[in-house]
């Protein structure tokens, strides 16, 4: 005798209400993956980089790169830019890099572009071509700068002035600016200075040299802010 199974249409609906469900709850658990995937921060190929310039007035940038990075500098013509652009891999990566860089008609602009992240950062400089007298004092405030990231959001700054100048250190609200004012003085014996400065909420940092040049007999010329330093970053 054969027995008859009797399958009740609400049974059938439930098993493919379940299966629909666990392909749902599956597809959604992927995609969730695929985002948290994508969400992920890729490595930041530049770790620090210091900007110098010496006594002879000669520009140049070091800079420090995560493991298995290479670097490629390229003239932008149209925005004056020297282009560093950071990859990872290549036969010729590096920990660590240097550039030399010259002013052109009192500027000098350098971008970091890193492939990786996303992340860039740029330098901008108005300068003048100073060529320093040999054994020292040209005549001119400042001797020799420095600008180093300190890869905390913080910038460390160190620089020598020549003989006989006075140094003060102020902080432009208005313009948001570190000021180093630069005069001649009496008795000055220190020469070598060191600040650690802090980028703005902006993610601009910007320093000015500010030189103060007295006419004679009392007048005071207009100050000159030469070197300007802008750095932006990500």
């Amino acid at each position: 005798m054969k027995t008859k199974v009797k399958i009740n249409n609400k049974t059938i609906i439930m098993k493919k209400l379940s299966v629909a469900l666990l392909t749902v709850m599956f597809a959604l658990s992927f995609g969730s993956c695929s985002e948290a995937e994508l969400d992920i921060p890729q490595e930041k190929l530049l770790k620090s980089f210091e900007l110098n310039r010496d006594a002879n007035g000669a520009y140049s940038i070091d800079y420090d790169v995560a493991d298995n990075t290479s670097a490629t500098t390229l003239r932008n013509v149209n925005s004056k830019t020297n282009e560093i652009h950071l990859s990872k891999g290549g036969n010729d990566a590096k920990p660590s890099y240097k550039n030399d860089f010259s002013l052109e008609n009192d500027l000098l602009k350098v971008g970091f572009f890193d492939d990786n992240s996303g992340k860039n950062a740029s330098i901008t400089i108005v300068d003048e071509n100073i060529i320093f007298a040999k054994g020292g004092d040209s005549g001119e405030f400042l001797k020799d700068y420095g600008v180093k990231s300190n890869g905390d959001g913080t910038y460390q700054l160190d620089f020598e002035v020549n003989n006989g100048v006075k140094t003060a250190f102020e902080y432009n609200k208005d313009i948001e600016t570190y000021e180093v004012h630069l005069s001649r003085g009496n008795n000055i014996s220190e020469k070598k200075f060191s600040r650690t400065l802090e980028m703005s909420d902006s993610n601009e940092l910007r320093i000015d040299f500010v030189n103060n040049k007295n006419a004679g007999k009392g007048t005071v010329l207009e100050a000159e802010r030469k070197p300007r330093i802008i750095i932006i970053s990500d």
